[in-house]
């Protein structure tokens, strides 16, 4: 049930891509959006924070 919740946002249906791909990457970037928001509230910590290196960090695995 936690998986599931965790993911109740990517699973609401989305219009229709053009293909496999587009859909995995818009898929990827949703997925480090909302890993980055948990990570920022679970930390509570915003100095030392960087939104970018954290976006490259995630996409880059």
């Amino acid at each position: 049930n936690l998986i599931e919740q965790d993911h109740r946002h990517i699973k609401v249906r989305k219009t229709r891509y053009q293909s496999v791909n587009t859909a995995k990457n818009t898929l990827k970037g949703i997925e480090c959006i909302y890993g980055l928001y948990k990570k920022n509230r679970r930390s509570l910590q915003i100095y030392g924070f960087s939104p970018c290196y954290e976006i490259n960090h995630m996409l880059a695995s």
